[in-house]
């Protein structure tokens, strides 16, 4: 489990939760402080108080995968190929086991055609997916998603959601302001003025009544139900 204790930065307030294993959604509005708690998570802002655990060690010790909602910034490598490979190559894994995960990689996200282009001459959705896959490829610790949906469609979405529950990578966080992509999460937490106003389990039949309102998490949950149910039929 990720384990928050007290742990503040930025104009957070002292934040103390736990975080299962699998899925989570972060939303809220702008200047919530949903970006300074997922670099909290990731390691990149230090807490000035409290601490962070995963899996009982501190996020400097884990393996994380980011992506953005501007993924352009943080580009390493000129070419594709060679983006996707340098988690690898950074550990250290032979050149043959690289070559072989990338182009699977690749294969599985339907981006080979995409190796050997340039990184500046991708288009929005292109970049995003590579992006996505050079954050998978070592299978890290923790996977968080900045707004990364921001500028997606729902199959280009959809697409993404289907590769993170097949990659089994055991933390998968994102923020996001889109009520039907937190339906896929298996928890939520919504952030407000720096504070948690709330955090529920969409897995949880128990749980609190979900309003049918184009905004609840749930009732998007219950149209994808309904949807895989006619689909089935």
């Amino acid at each position: 489990m990720i384990e928050v204790s007290s742990a503040r930065a930025g104009t957070l307030s002292p934040l103390s939760l736990t975080i299962h294993p699998g899925i989570l959604a972060i939303t809220g509005p702008n200047g919530a402080g949903k970006t300074t708690f997922l670099r909290l998570l990731s390691g990149i802002l230090q807490p000035t108080c409290g601490s962070i655990k995963i899996d009982g060690k501190d996020p400097a010790e884990c393996t994380i995968g980011w992506v953005g909602e501007y993924p352009d910034r943080n580009v390493l490598f000129t070419r594709v190929y060679d983006e996707l490979a340098s988690p690898l190559r950074f550990t250290r894994v032979s050149c043959t086991k690289t070559d072989q995960k990338v182009r699977r990689f690749a294969k599985d996200l339907g981006i080979t055609c995409l190796l050997d282009r340039n990184m500046q001459g991708l288009s929005g959705g292109e970049l995003i997916l590579v992006a996505f896959a050079a954050a998978c490829i070592a299978v890290p610790d923790i996977l968080i998603l900045d707004e990364t949906d921001s500028h997606l469609d729902e199959l280009f979405c959809d697409h993404i959601e289907d590769f993170i529950r097949r990659s089994g990578i055991r933390y998968v966080i994102f923020s996001t302001h889109r009520p039907e992509r937190m339906a896929v999460a298996d928890e939520m937490i919504r952030l407000e003025k720096g504070k948690i106003t709330e955090q529920i389990s969409l897995n949880d039949p128990s749980g609190p009544p979900q309003p049918d309102s184009l905004s609840a998490p749930g009732f998007w949950r219950k149209v994808m139900r309904e949807l895989k149910a006619g689909g089935d039929g």
